[in-house]
């Protein structure tokens, strides 16, 4: 073996040693790569990191083999066989140069895209909340409007009748009447009474229009849906919600878009009574008739003497509310065959539960938790 074929014993040590060094260093930053894209799957940059190390990885392979080879072959007088095989790896490592540059350029350009993406995500966003907020305060149009025409009705309605047996019962007390007389009177007055007695039975009726519409409804479907639509406005405070299932699935008859419309004005009412930093806490279960939904807040409360009469129409605790909320709420879960029930304590919070029958017909009382709690605890120290 000749000088001009072999290199210092130092030199080759240090190519081997780098090689393998090469190897180990891209092969940990792969393993490290893929850790990262495993614990954040939508993570485009990690996903771009796992190609790149891969490209990596291949290529210190590629690089280590063909150094290790050179110097075998070298070093045992075969440096023909080495000066053939050497395009071969050079275009090995070119080609993986190539993958590395063609992973750059491709994730370069979804990098752009992904960023367009999220641009729009938040735009739809913003969309959606503007749509949101345009929904409740047609809601609130629609509510007044509706109270209006419903107190105009019912205005037009009785006020006929009304001024008839007023005018009657006037005159009969004015004016001397004879025994005929008093008792034609009496009878017109019973015939506008039994028209007023009919008014009121069309608005009895109107209970019995809307079981048409139940179905068969998985209800922790619904209160995810109410939740996730109450879900930014809550995060814009500073408010959490938090949902535990206890039990699942649960099925009722009913309503999907009135029961969900029912969460969602409870899940409202406890955002608005809540301040930043504090959480309200939904939960589904299973009971003996049916479900139970559960809204519990921490925050300011209901003062006494205004809690008896939450369910009261046109009363409401807030100054610009048509007080139709609670009232509406309490209907719906009626026609359902359910229950509502409120407990709050002002500056502590308010629980709201909901209970729901399986299917419509069931009477069975149900106790919530904290009743039977309380009834298990009687006459214990």
């Amino acid at each position: 073996m000749t000088a001009s074929v072999t290199l210092p014993l130092h030199i080759v040590i240090i190519d081997l040693a780098g090689s393998v060094a090469m190897i180990i260093i891209s092969l940990l930053c792969l393993i490290t790569a893929r850790a990262l894209s495993r614990s954040e799957p939508d993570n485009f940059m990690y996903g771009y990191l796992v190609w790149l190390f891969a490209a990596l990885f291949a290529f210190s392979l590629s690089r280590s083999a063909g150094h290790i080879l050179k110097h075998l072959l070298v070093f045992t007088n075969h440096r023909a066989c080495w000066e053939k095989i050497s395009p071969i790896s050079g275009s090995i490592n070119t080609a993986t140069f190539l993958a590395i540059a063609s992973f750059t350029l491709f994730f370069h350009t979804m990098r752009r895209i992904m960023a367009r993406s999220i641009r729009d995500k938040e735009r739809i966003k913003k969309i959606s909340q503007e749509l949101l907020n345009l929904n409740q305060n047609t809601e609130a149009i629609v509510s007044e409007r509706t109270r209006a025409e419903l107190a105009l009705n019912v205005a037009h309605e009785i006020r006929n009748p009304v001024m008839v047996i007023g005018g009657l019962a006037r005159r009969m007390l004015k004016n001397n009447l004879t025994e005929e007389e008093r008792e034609q009177r009496l009878k017109a007055i019973l015939e506008q009474a039994d028209r007023l007695n009919s008014i009121v039975k069309k608005f009895e009726t109107i209970k019995g229009d809307l079981t048409w519409a139940f179905t068969r409804n998985e209800l922790t479907r619904l209160v995810e849906d109410a939740i996730e639509v109450m879900r930014q406005e809550a995060e814009e405070k500073g408010i959490t919600l938090k949902y535990v299932k206890r039990n699942g699935p649960l099925y009722v008859e009913g309503n999907a878009y009135l029961l969900k419309m029912s969460v969602l004005h409870c899940i409202r009412n406890g955002i608005e009574a809540s301040m930043p930093g504090q959480e309200i806490e939904i939960s589904t279960e299973r009971t003996d008739i049916g479900a139970l939904i559960r809204i519990e807040d921490h925050g300011i409360g209901i003062p006494q003497n205004m809690l008896k009469d939450i369910f009261v129409p046109f009363f409401g605790t807030k100054g610009k509310s048509s007080g139709l909320g609670l009232s509406v709420v309490k209907q719906i879960v009626e026609e359902h065959g359910g229950t509502i029930d409120i407990t709050s304590t002002e500056g502590k919070g308010t629980v709201v539960e909901i209970s729901l029958p399986s299917q419509l017909g069931i009477t069975k009382t149900w106790k919530s938790r904290n009743d039977q709690d309380r009834e298990n605890t009687k006459g214990k120290p």
